[in-house]
């Protein structure tokens, strides 16, 4: 039951857009992480995330949406959405899962950061000169 009203809502929002009845409502969310294993063991990993609210709407239950606000900081750096490569929220039978994301630009020359949610769960990943520090990232609305 609570699927079908799920999508229900989902439906009647995804024509509002379509027909422009529904203003864009930003939905909001927190995440954080710490890295559980690699070089950067321990080290935190905090942001937030938003996308318009109707456009979840039109994503389907297994599908994506344009991300209009990202900051996080991380090892002392704080990225926002402008610096962002490929930056989108993902859903999973009709459920958050969460963002997606890649970043660089930190003191360690070719280090990247790499937002990842799939599969039911999201993480990070930190590439700095080819060693990998793996993370879980916590979701939560705001």
């Amino acid at each position: 039951m609570k699927k079908f009203s799920h999508t229900l809502i989902r439906g009647t929002a995804a024509m509002a857009l379509l027909t422009g009845a529904l203003a864009a409502q930003a939905a909001t969310y927190n995440f954080s992480g710490t890295v559980v294993s690699g070089p950067q063991l321990g080290q935190l990993l905090s942001g937030q995330f938003s996308f318009d609210d109707a456009a979840d709407a039109l994503a389907g239950p297994d599908g994506t949406v344009a991300l209009t606000g990202l900051s996080l900081s991380f090892l002392g750096q704080t990225f926002q959405l402008g610096q962002a490569v490929d930056p989108y929220a993902q859903f999973e039978g009709g459920q958050l899962i969460g963002p997606n994301a890649g970043f660089s630009g930190f003191a360690v020359p070719g280090a990247t950061l790499q937002l990842q949610s799939f599969f039911g769960s999201s993480n990070f990943t930190y590439n700095a000169g080819g060693l990998y520090s793996l993370g879980e990232l916590s979701i939560s609305a705001v």
